[in-house]
């Protein structure tokens, strides 16, 4: 989470320091904010994507289903 936010973050500053100052902070804490969390998703999709490949869409099914508990009736 802390790489996402430092990748976020410098990349956000430098992106917004072309149109001024201003943007410049708004794009270190947006990055700071956002990065860890699509640094998540990514890695979730890049799994989810590896176990598509090696084990077949019946295996990311299972696995999606095992994050969450059954209801009960």
């Amino acid at each position: 989470m802390l790489v996402g936010a430092a990748i976020g973050g410098v990349v956000g500053a430098v992106w917004g320091f072309g149109s001024g100052i201003g943007w410049a902070a708004a794009g270190l804490v947006g990055g700071v904010v956002l990065g860890p969390i699509l640094t998540i998703v990514l890695l979730m999709v890049l799994w989810m994507l590896m176990t598509l490949v090696t084990k077949g869409p019946r295996a990311v099914l299972r696995d999606l289903r095992g994050m969450f508990p059954r209801e009960r009736s």
